[in-house]
């Protein structure tokens, strides 16, 4: 098992001692530690299609902004960015894996099993891990298998072969092509090498273990030279999930480091993303899906340039419909995640209110929720818990309301969390 030095940061957090540390356990100069940094932000930028630098490096100084994941910055050497909505708190790896798997591939990933198997130090790559062995053998009882033709010499005849090839065999039996039944098809060799990606990256021996027996349960072959999403067979649409999240590990999501493939960022998202996606699914799970229309177009006015015309239109995430006993209460839900967390005052920057004044006039909705993530502190620390939400500004201007709420959201994964984050989200839009 390889030793791995592992170097955890928060979200738009500043921090003075990173590239020290780096420098330290490295034993490396602090230039090559910067250098380390800025090769990473450029993968990440790639990866992500950020136009701004997601890693800010001033001196001594770094903070990493508008993204979180888990990052390789060299062989041994790993770095995980936490949410700003989650900290370094125990717990947040698992609350940050199940917010970027539901994002990820719109399903949960084996919340209980993920949750009863964490441990205290348990890190990203044990809990990807974990995951893709429980998926698997929950699977088993429908292997999956598929069709496929190869050339076989034997003198049992079992294929389809050529008339001429009978009358003289050759030592080792008749020529013939067979079609089988086989595990051995190009999603199990996927699956495989996946496994076999994480194994030397998994910290907890237990989790070590179920891998191998995976590989081992797998029969060997080459893994496809060009990893594209293939359609799955009618019969195996339970194997999504595993075929998915062994995709993901084998282009980047496992961390692992390889030189002659820069591209890859290790496991990185966009936090607004998965913010956003958390908002407007927990919003159709509390309303209904006919009451939830998502990133609709609402022409706003009209723009002029060079004697032509075009429409200028808006997008609010969500055009929410309330039943209520007078009729349909519609109401603009935004889930916003910049300019708010960072800072150490509650408040709404004049631009989401513009933006926010801007939904109501486009849509003729008087009533704005703008929704955030309350960033963890161990000041009233129990607020950051998932259930948790408080409106912290009312903006009235003339007959529109705009009212911002913050949500907890630590805890997220544990058993019944999603459930209890849906309830306080759709307490606050419909008070």
């Amino acid at each position: 098992m390889k030793n791995w030095e592992r170097f955890v940061v928060t979200e738009y957090t500043k921090n003075n001692e990173l590239i020290k540390e780096i420098s330290k356990k490295a034993g490396v100069p602090r230039s090559q530690s910067r250098e380390l940094l800025l090769k990473v932000s450029n993968r990440v930028s790639g990866i992500l299609g950020l136009k701004l630098s997601p890693v800010s490096i001033n001196g001594e100084l770094t903070q990493f902004q508008n993204f979180s994941g888990l990052l390789i910055l060299a062989p041994g050497l790993e770095l995980e960015v936490a949410p700003k909505f989650l900290g370094e708190v125990k717990g947040w790896r698992e609350d940050f894996f199940f917010l970027a798997m539901l994002s990820q591939h719109g399903r949960l990933i084996d919340n209980e099993n993920l949750r009863s198997g964490s441990q205290k130090n348990s890190d990203m790559s044990t809990l990807i891990g974990r995951s893709l062995v429980d998926m698997y053998w929950r699977n088993q009882r429908r292997p999956l298998k598929s069709y496929r033709r190869f050339n076989q010499t034997d003198f049992a005849l079992e294929g389809d072969f050529d008339p001429e090839d009978l009358l003289i065999p050759s030592a080792e039996g008749f020529h013939q092509v067979v079609t089988s039944f086989s595990r051995s098809n190009p999603y199990n060799a996927i699956i495989r090498a996946a496994a076999e990606q994480l194994v030397p990256l998994v910290s907890d021996s237990d989790t070590r273990a179920r891998l191998e027996r995976v590989i081992q349960h797998l029969p060997h072959q080459l893994v496809p030279s060009r990893l594209r999403n293939q359609k799955l067979p009618s019969r195996a649409r339970s194997w999504r999930p595993v075929y998915d999240l062994s995709l993901d590990i084998l282009q980047g999501l496992s961390g692992s480091y390889d030189p002659k493939n820069a591209i890859a960022p290790g496991f990185a998202m966009q936090t607004w993303q998965v913010w956003e996606f958390l908002v407007t699914i927990s919003l159709r799970s509390a309303f209904g899906g006919k009451n939830v229309l998502t990133q609709g177009k609402k022409k706003l006015g009209d723009r002029f340039s060079n004697s032509k015309s075009s429409i200028l239109n808006v997008c609010p995430d969500v055009q929410l419909n309330i039943p209520t006993e007078q009729g349909n209460r519609k109401v603009i839900v935004d889930a916003k995640y910049k300019g708010h967390v960072e800072y150490k005052t509650l408040s709404v920057s004049n631009s989401d209110i513009y933006e926010a004044l801007a939904f109501s006039r486009a849509s003729s909705i008087k009533d704005i929720v703008l929704v955030y993530p309350r960033k963890f502190s161990l000041t009233d620390a129990y607020k950051h818990e998932v259930g948790n939400s408080t409106e912290f500004t009312e903006i009235i201007v003339g007959d529109i309301k705009i009212r911002a709420f913050e949500l907890g959201v630590c805890g997220i994964s544990k058993k019944g969390g999603l459930k209890k984050f849906i309830n306080a989200l759709s307490a606050a839009v419909s008070s």
